[in-house]
């Protein structure tokens, strides 16, 4: 799924929607989609704004699963927090 995210960022350069994903994924229903992508926000692998549609962003962790370090974007390692010295 982070991967399908992904690729079609990077085709239309705007994120998908649900139903961009399902036709993307070949999948035969929208739950299907929708329960792939809650699963994946569990992981941390995409954030997603409730109720607002194409709103899926890959974390760096999600970019890391994917291959991708998009220019103009931070690097797969970092997660966006600043480093703390232990």
């Amino acid at each position: 799924m982070v991967e399908a995210v992904a690729r079609f960022r990077a085709e239309h350069g705007y994120p998908p929607s649900i139903r961009d994903l399902q036709k993307a994924a070949g999948f035969s229903s929208t739950s299907v989609v929708a329960s792939r992508l809650q699963a994946c926000e569990r992981a941390g692998l995409i954030v997603r704004e409730a109720r607002v549609s194409r709103a899926i962003t890959l974390t760096a962790a999600g970019r890391a699963l994917a291959g991708l370090a998009l220019e103009g974007e931070p690097a797969a390692a970092d997660d966006g927090r600043p480093e703390h010295a232990v």
